[in-house]
């Protein structure tokens, strides 16, 4: 009987001792690795946005942005009662406004969404469409809240986006200015 005491004895011992060992191993550490995050022109990054062939109203500005203008040159804006297109929504994937390429080595969901200001009708009076490669439509984004997504698109995936401007029920008062969201 004082073999298995001495054993249980000495099995408590290295039990307590080797949890406070453990508990005092260390008390801070620190690693450093490399990050290489370069901030570059729309164009170029991760999700890159890159204007397309419908002309200078969408373009790369002066900081490398993707910007879309419709008051470049010396118009107030776009007039009343009409119908724009900047790209051919027959041929979404040769003639577009801005295209979407996924750079990252990865696939993403990418998600398009446009917040305006039209608060005067229902109809969705400015609509980014999204086409694939083959120049089929997948989705469209609008003023109304409606969002494009894109799901599952590869490493070097690219989509083409044609811009649709109709104004027909606004007045000259109105405004459909506001933010593109591209999210991946």
């Amino acid at each position: 009987m004082q073999t298995k005491a001495k054993i249980g004895i000495l099995a408590l011992v290295l039990v307590v001792a080797s949890a406070s060992f453990a508990a005092t191993a260390f008390t801070t550490g620190s690693v450093d690795r490399q990050a290489n995050v370069n901030v570059v022109n729309d164009d170029t990054g991760l999700i890159a946005l890159e204007d397309g062939t419908s002309g200078g109203l969408v373009f790369q500005n002066s900081t490398g942005a993707l910007e879309i203008d419709f008051t470049k040159g010396g118009a107030g804006g776009v007039n009343t009662a009409a119908h724009y297109e900047l790209g051919d929504p027959n041929n979404g994937n040769t003639s577009y406004a801005f295209n979407i390429t996924n750079l990252d080595a990865e696939s993403h969901d990418i998600t398009l969404s446009y917040s305006g200001s039209d608060s005067e009708d229902t109809d969705a009076n400015i609509q980014f469409q999204v086409y694939d490669s083959t120049g089929t439509l997948v989705d469209t984004a609008d003023e109304e809240g409606n969002s494009a997504s894109l799901t599952g698109v590869a490493s070097g995936g690219v989509h083409y986006v044609v811009i649709v401007v109709d104004t027909h029920g606004l007045t000259n008062a109105s405004d459909l200015s506001g933010t593109l969201t591209v999210s991946a």
